[in-house]
């Protein structure tokens, strides 16, 4: 009876510490609504910044007008090269307007699989030259939590319908290529197959031939950069363009553009339930 006690007191001891141990595993579980911010938000008591508090809110996504060189540059694999120059104020709530209007085209489910930690809002962005000048070419930088937006000025208001058109396509093309490299949008086996063997001999005149639409520098080659060009063809074209274009047997002469083409179509379509398609066909 002793011995039999002995091993229930065991048992019962042996239960009360695994309960504790179950209880405490649960209690150090860290709660997401006790972590703290990693900026702070309002960054001014602008009206725009109901709407960037707003979209944290909504998104868990952190719109940054006030940042520094790490805020922006910094990612998980080191540094960007580029540069960011501050954005002019006055122009951040017009510019908050245009990313949403650039994001009306997808669905809620995609927007919230896809939208960034943050997205910082400059003026300039690109390679920085002496004198603190930048160079800019697109005006838009990525890396796996960052989205940057180069148009925090003037430019932005003056653009023409054929300019703004012309600016969300690229603003779109560069979502796709953050969430390439984030990882939310996941290329596809099939088109990083058909990446060529060796892009040192692509020009602007055989580029085609081996499926590419843009050349790449060969020191830099860069896939997610080739997918989310993809991206873009079909989000500002319609079919009909296409097919006179860049999937014309003209131009496409051994068919890889159109390959990749389908390949980029239908994952958006299977996986994300998108029709890039139906966006470059909108009037």
């Amino acid at each position: 009876m002793a011995l039999t006690f002995k091993r229930f007191a065991a048992a019962a001891g042996m239960a009360g510490v695994l309960c504790i141990l179950a209880a405490c595993g649960r209690e150090a579980k860290p709660n997401p609504q006790l972590l703290p911010d990693a900026f702070q938000l309002p960054q001014g008591n602008h009206a725009f910044d109901n709407e960037i508090v707003a979209f944290k809110k909504q998104y868990g996504t952190y719109i940054l007008y006030k940042f520094n060189y790490r805020d922006f540059a910094y990612n998980n694999t080191g540094y960007l090269s580029d540069t960011a120059a501050l954005g002019d104020p006055a122009y951040v709530g017009q510019l908050i307007q245009v990313f949403k209007e650039s994001l009306s085209v997808f669905p809620e489910s995609f927007i919230k699989t896809t939208v960034p930690f943050k997205i910082i809002l400059s003026s300039a962005i690109g390679a920085p030259l002496p004198g603190g000048a930048i160079n800019v070419t697109t005006g838009f930088a990525a890396s796996p939590e960052m989205l940057g937006i180069g148009w925090t000025k003037a430019e932005l208001e003056q653009q023409t319908p054929g300019e703004r058109k012309t600016f969300l396509a690229s603003l779109r093309r560069y979502y796709m290529y953050r969430a390439a490299l984030g990882k939310s949008v996941v290329m596809p086996n099939e088109f990083l197959a058909l990446w060529p063997a060796s892009i040192s001999g692509i020009t602007e005149n055989n580029k085609y031939q081996f499926g590419m639409l843009e050349v790449q520098a060969p020191n830099r080659p860069d896939r997610a950069q080739d997918f989310s060009s993809y991206t873009q063809a079909i989000m500002s074209h319609t079919t009909a363009e296409l097919e006179a274009t860049i999937l014309s047997p003209q131009k496409d002469t051994k068919g890889i553009v159109r390959r990749k083409y389908n390949i980029v179509l239908n994952y958006f379509r299977e996986k994300h339930n998108l029709d890039l398609a139906a966006i470059g066909n909108r009037p």
